[in-house]
């Protein structure tokens, strides 16, 4: 996965994702994560921080509230949650974790503080 920078939306699965978003071409639902405990890869990772922004109404340019209105549902927006905690949990469950950490500290530590949202 190639990622630019930090940001919830700075890597090539979530630009990859609005791309799909504005053009309609996504079934939003069927990206959502199941629940339970497993270890997350970093390309699955990614997509579920950018639409757990998406689902907390951090909306980049180009995309509407409308558009996304499948990931703001409270049964989604529970399942996004619970899937975030994984992904910046640590190591063993998130392999996008382990990417940031190999990135040093002070970087992990930007990632998880962008990439946090209340989902509540």
């Amino acid at each position: 996965m190639d990622k630019w920078n930090t940001g919830p939306f700075d890597n090539e699965e979530a630009a990859e994702l609005l791309d799909d978003i504005k053009e309609g071409a996504v079934p939003l639902k069927e990206l959502l994560p199941t629940k339970g405990h497993r270890y997350l890869e970093s390309d699955h990772g990614a997509l579920v921080v950018a639409m757990a922004h998406l689902a907390g109404g951090n909306l980049p340019e180009g995309i509407s509230d409308d558009q996304v209105a499948e990931l703001q549902t409270p049964e989604a927006k529970d399942l996004l949650r619970q899937s975030l905690e994984a992904v910046l949990a640590d190591g063993t469950v998130s392999g996008l974790y382990t990417e940031w950490q190999q990135e040093g500290e002070a970087k992990l530590h930007e990632w998880k503080a962008k990439s946090h949202i209340d989902l509540a």
